[in-house]
């Protein structure tokens, strides 16, 4: 009886802890979310001052009385609410390959579909237009995973470019970083912005990671206790 006490208070414990690192994971994840969304504000800033705007349009605007005060608060925060709304696209793009892996239910049906699909062989005199849709139908069932995980990559190429412009690695242009990097003159290197800018680029994947870990671990525990 004390046994099955004793058990059910460490597991109490550990659960309030994991519950407690969880929501603590969750708050500097919605911190690094705010600060990762400066450069995506940044650069649609320069987008925005370097792009023409019709001068007729904008006095119309502003010679009406109630309009004009609210485009002008829209105006100031504008740039905030589209690199917001880039950001949250270019994440969720970036995790998506993540979320697809740890939904099991989703997993089982597309092993189970690559393991049970009917297989075409591809043979040397087949036409090549024959031979490529082979090769597409046979891939077919993992082709949901393999474009995730693609578009994840080339999503990372966008934003690594979005960040530099906040956070370049040196001064002077893509140029000149080619030319340290292989000059081997490390020392021109801006160590701080290249911090921040790994930090914008893996810190949220990071955080996502962690979390769902911890929801294993909260998930497994529960099955292990009450059975």
């Amino acid at each position: 009886m004390s046994s099955s006490f004793k058990s059910q208070n460490q597991d109490s414990g550990t659960r309030i802890l994991v519950k407690i690192l969880y929501w603590i994971t969750v708050i500097v994840g919605l911190w690094f979310a705010f600060l990762n969304l400066q450069p995506y504000a940044e650069a649609v800033k320069a987008v925005m001052a370097n792009s023409t705007i019709d001068s007729t349009l904008i006095k119309l605007i502003a010679a009406i009385p109630i309009v004009n005060g609210i485009a002008a608060i829209i105006g100031t925060a504008l740039h905030w609410v589209v690199g917001t709304l880039i950001w949250l696209v270019i994440q969720t793009v970036e995790v998506f390959p993540i979320i697809l892996r740890r939904d099991r239910a989703f997993m089982k049906v597309l092993i189970n579909q690559a393991q049970s699909s009917q297989k075409f062989a591809v043979r040397q005199n087949d036409d090549p237009a024959l031979a490529t849709l082979k090769r597409w139908y046979n891939s077919f069932p993992t082709l949901t995973m393999t474009n995730a995980r693609n578009l994840a990559l080339f999503t990372y190429a966008i934003d690594f470019l979005i960040c530099t412009i906040v956070y370049p690695p040196c001064s002077g242009g893509f140029g000149q970083l080619m030319f340290i990097l292989m000059s081997g003159q490390w020392s021109q290197l801006d160590w701080g912005n290249i911090a921040l800018l790994t930090i914008t680029l893996f810190a949220i994947e990071t955080i996502i990671r962690f979390l769902f870990w911890l929801g294993q671990i909260a998930y497994f525990m529960k099955a292990a206790h009450y059975k």
